[in-house]
Formats: C-alpha cells, sequence, structure tokens
C-alpha cells in the first residue's frame, strides 16, 4: 500500500505512514504514474526525414523505418511515450518533400531534353522540305523556281503547293506564335499579308531568273544565282533554314545583329541576319542543296556558299582575320568558325 502523501509503500494492513504518519486509507494506492517520454527513435525519425531533402532521399528509407517503428512502440507503451508527430513527420516529410526536390533538380535537364525533341522535329520538317525540293526540280529540268511573279516568299510557296498539303510544316516547333500575336525572335513566326505562317527561310541566290534580268527582287549580279543544285559542293549551299522571313539574299559583307532579339527592319541590308537567330541554342537548322539537314552554327553562317561567288573566308570568318572581340556580345561564346 502506498501513502498518498508521500508515496511510500507500506504493509497492506498498515494503518499508519512509516514515513510521514499520515492516515493510510483502506484502499490500496497504485503505483505513481512514471515520467512520460518523447520517443527518441521518433526525434531521430523527423531529423533523418529532413535531412533526406538535402542528401536527395539518402535518408529517406531509414527515415521511413525508424517513423514506423516508433509509432508501434509509442503504441504499445501505455502513454509512458509520445512523439507521434515526430514519427509521423519522419514518414511525411521525405515522401513528399523529396520527389518534389528531384523535379526542380531534373527540370533543366528535362527542359534540355524538350529542347532537343523540338530540334529533330525540326530536322525531320527540313527533311520533308528537301524532298518537296527536289520533287519539283525532278519535274522541271532540275531548275529551280524562276523567283519572279509574287512577292513576301510566294514566289517560292505557291511552286511547292503542290507538293504538299501540311501547313504546319512551315513551321519549326520551337517557334509557333506569330510576332503580330505576341512571338518574340528568335522563337517567333513570319506572317503574309496573304495568311500565310511560318518560320523557315529560302536563301533567295538559288533561283533561277528567266533570261535578259540582270537582277532579281533588287539583288544582282545575275552571276550569282545557283538555278540549279547539280553544282559541286552542294552539301555546304544553304537552301531552305531557320529564319525570321521568308527569304533573304545574305552577302558577304553582312554583319551581324548587336543584340538577340533583332528584328528585321531593313531591306537589302544585313540579310544574313533574317537566319542569324538563336533559335537552337547556338544554332539553326538548315536544309542544303544536296538535300542534307543538319544543325549550323551562327558563326558559320558566314563560311557557307550562299551564292556562286560567294567569299567564304570573309571578313567574319575565322579565315578572313575575324577576332572574338568583334562579335556582338551575346554571339561571343557560340563556336567559332
Amino acid at each position: 500500500m502506498y501513502c498518498s502523501k508521500c508515496g511510500t509503500e507500506n504493509p497492506d494492513d498498515a494503518q499508519l505512514c512509516h514515513s510521514c504518519s499520515s492516515v493510510l486509507t483502506s484502499t490500496p494506492a497504485q503505483a505513481p504514474a512514471l515520467g512520460v517520454k518523447t520517443s527518441g527513435m521518433a526525434i531521430a525519425a523527423l531529423v533523418l526525414g529532413i535531412l533526406s531533402i538535402f542528401t536527395l532521399g539518402l535518408t529517406m528509407i531509414p527515415a521511413i523505418i525508424l517513423g514506423i517503428i516508433s509509432l508501434v512502440t509509442i503504441e504499445k507503451s501505455g502513454g509512458r511515450k509520445t512523439g507521434r508527430g515526430f514519427a509521423i513527420g519522419g514518414i511525411v516529410v521525405p515522401v513528399l518533400a523529396v520527389p518534389v526536390l528531384l523535379m526542380i533538380i531534373l527540370m533543366p535537364a528535362l527542359q534540355r531534353v524538350r529542347k532537343q525533341a523540338r530540334a529533330v522535329i525540326c530536322q525531320s520538317n527540313l527533311k520533308l522540305w528537301g524532298l518537296y525540293f527536289a520533287m519539283y526540280t525532278d519535274d522541271n529540268n532540275v531548275y529551280f523556281f524562276s523567283g519572279e511573279g509574287r512577292d513576301n516568299g510566294r514566289w517560292w510557296m505557291d511552286p511547292l503547293r503542290p507538293y504538299h498539303r501540311d501547313s504546319t510544316l512551315f513551321l519549326c516547333p520551337m517557334d509557333t506564335k506569330p510576332y503580330n500575336e505576341g512571338g518574340q525572335n528568335p522563337f517567333g513566326a513570319w506572317t503574309t499579308p496573304k495568311g500565310d505562317s511560318g518560320s523557315y527561310g529560302m536563301n533567295g541566290w538559288i533561283c533561277n531568273p528567266q533570261q535578259g534580268k540582270t537582277e532579281l527582287w533588287g539583288h544582282g549580279p545575275i552571276e550569282n544565282y545557283w538555278r540549279t543544285p547539280k553544282v559541286q559542293g552542294a552539301n555546304n549551299i544553304p537552301l531552305f533554314l531557320d529564319a525570321m522571313w521568308v527569304n533573304a539574299w545574305p552577302r558577304v559583307t553582312d554583319t551581324p545583329a548587336e543584340y538577340e532579339n533583332w528584328r528585321e527592319d531593313k531591306v537589302r541590308f544585313n540579310e544574313i541576319r533574317c537566319f542569324c537567330i538563336n533559335r537552337h541554342e547556338g544554332y539553326v537548322n538548315g536544309l542544303f542543296m544536296d538535300w542534307s539537314v543538319r544543325k549550323v552554327g551562327l558563326k558559320e553562317l558566314w563560311t557557307l556558299r550562299w551564292h556562286r561567288n560567294y567569299n567564304t573566308s570573309g571578313p567574319w570568318t575565322r579565315a578572313g582575320g575575324v577576332q572574338p572581340s568583334d562579335w556582338p556580345q551575346w554571339m561571343r561564346n557560340f563556336r567559332d568558325y
């Protein structure tokens, strides 16, 4: 029998407490409850759960195991142990937080994969365009179109319409929003007064002007035009590329844009800028005169044979003496050619 006043244990038949002389009740007193303690295992589970956020899940499994064990221990303690919240936290925190953290960390990689997939689709589009160009030249004595007639690119769009029906092929998947609807360079799409929309452009020098012409749309001399794909070095002659407008006639003296989001604002000047757009992380995709498709470095554009008399070692090439500091700031980290 325990004394209700001092807690001293006495014989069951005692009338007075032998320690404090208090009168003992006839009903035996229960042993005083032991001190309630917080489960150290539950605390450890929560700590490991929090650490799993910073260790990318390395402590996730131990935290969950300790959390489950500590919950069972607390349930069996008869109230002598607490810490259910800590134990549950050790289980829930890593389960919820680690996947979110991994998504945040992996997001840049997922974005890169997405861009790479779009670049592949872009090249697939250009390969189909290569088939259409090949079919057209085969049907026209291995010559390209004259380039005359309608402006705003219809001089090449209209002759090719019989060979395709899918208007989405005009668009690189990186840029489907027209400039007039808020699209921004290098990911905007051009539109024409006739309602055509796209993000690829033609090298105007591939045309086959009619006899007697001295220039085409103000671009000459006439000897510069390729006229046919049956020429040497066709794999270095650009035909159809990512572009901010329907067509352009680049020259060796063309200079790069001063800033990245430049838009065409001058006709017949620096037309290589129509193709020099950072659409695929320092590259554009291009179709060449041999119907091959590959990515082209932005600085590499100046080394391509745009027309018959184009100097591929011009002033904006390494062979021509260009220095890294000569390029505008937004292009300096791109590969040199």
